[in-house]
């Protein structure tokens, strides 16, 4: 009996009226919606989320910058705290005088730092191609729309970045510049431009203030040209009307093609120049000469070359061709037809960039 009535009283029956415990139930119901919100405090990883541009500009608002103490604050910031420590233990007014003064110069260091990447705008600039094993640069386009200085903005990438970074960026008031973001392009392909910081230290190194933009920004690697490529396989196209002797010449309105003067010629035709320091009557046809040109073609290299050292050979000789000849390219699955021009050397290059990707394309 004495054992029931401690236990009875350990053990209190639950009142009538009370609710049953709702806690079980509503964990459960909890863990079996995967789509309920997580409670403010619970520890779930935060995904990072991009940082795009708005209109092609992202503003470096009060929202998006951070800021947090170097090394070298937070070196002054123990020797505060020492000289602080020392001036109370001995009552040193001057000691509190100099411990105040650096104090203030430390604050307003941090404002100082925090002011000067503030609304500031980027945008994404033009960027030129590299070849493989260079250093790609993309261009920032930085904005100031306040009166004040920025000195010291750098940018640097989260990665594929390189060791010689880019100098700093400084801007008077109301001025533009061009920052400039540097990665490594080990390999031929497409490079994009990854998450960048811009970041800065000013005045005196105790405080760095960041941010994040992230561009949608990409180019083409090329690749590195061969440097013991063979000579350029050249291959003339004769003009079937050059039978009177025409004559490939230079004028004022570009290249132009005089031949024989033939009776009928109009006056405009003939070239009175021309006619004067050879002796002998030429009329211009106004016709472009054409240019001799050639099939780069990648079944004409050796067997016994890998893919990457044909496309350097394929590169190297696009480039060598420049604007002298007409240059067609035949890779498998893809043909530009023969042609010449910095466009159409471009699009060789790019050809030869993102290959075999254009054919599966």
């Amino acid at each position: 009996m004495p054992r029931a009535q401690t236990a009875s009283r350990q053990a209190p029956h639950p009142l009538p009226n009370a609710a049953p415990n709702p806690a079980p139930n509503a964990a459960a119901h909890r863990a079996s919606d995967p789509g309920r919100a997580p409670q403010a405090g619970a520890t779930t990883p935060r995904p990072r989320r991009p940082r795009r541009p708005v209109n092609g500009v992202v503003t470096l608002d009060r929202r998006h910058l951070y800021i947090l103490p170097t090394r070298s604050g937070l070196g002054f910031a123990v020797l505060l705290m020492a000289m602080l420590t020392t001036s109370l233990n001995y009552n040193i007014s001057l000691g509190f005088a100099l411990t105040f003064l650096l104090v203030g110069i430390g604050m307003s260091c941090m404002w100082m730092a925090y002011r000067n990447l503030l609304d500031l705008e980027i945008s994404a600039g033009p960027v030129s191609p590299p070849f493989a094993g260079d250093v790609a640069e993309f261009a920032l386009q930085v904005a100031n729309h306040d009166g004040g200085a920025r000195i010291g903005v750098e940018a640097v990438v989260s990665r594929g970045g390189t060791a010689d970074a880019a100098p700093a960026l400084t801007l008077d008031g109301l001025g533009q510049g061009v920052l400039a973001v540097r990665m490594d392009a080990p390999r031929r392909g497409r490079l994009a431009l990854p998450r960048v910081t811009v970041s800065s230290r000013f005045p005196f190194g105790l405080f760095r203030v960041w941010s994040y933009a992230d561009f949608p920004v990409a180019t083409c690697v090329y690749p590195a040209p061969d440097r013991h490529a063979p000579p350029l396989p050249v291959v003339a196209q004769p003009d079937a009307d050059s039978d009177d002797g025409d004559l490939g010449v230079v004028s004022d309105d570009g290249i132009d093609q005089l031949r024989k003067y033939r009776p009928g010629d109009p006056l405009h035709r003939i070239a009175w120049k021309h006619s004067a320091r050879t002796g002998r009557w030429l009329s211009r046809t106004g016709q472009v000469p054409r240019q001799p040109g050639c099939w780069i073609d990648w079944d004409s290299l050796p067997l016994t070359m890998d893919t990457e050292a044909r496309l350097s050979r394929l590169c190297a000789w696009v480039l060598a061709a420049g604007d002298q000849f007409d240059i067609g390219l035949r890779l498998p699955g893809v043909e530009i037809p023969p042609g010449h021009g910095a466009a159409h050397r471009r699009a060789c290059l790019e050809a030869l960039a993102i290959w075999p990707e254009r054919r599966a394309a």
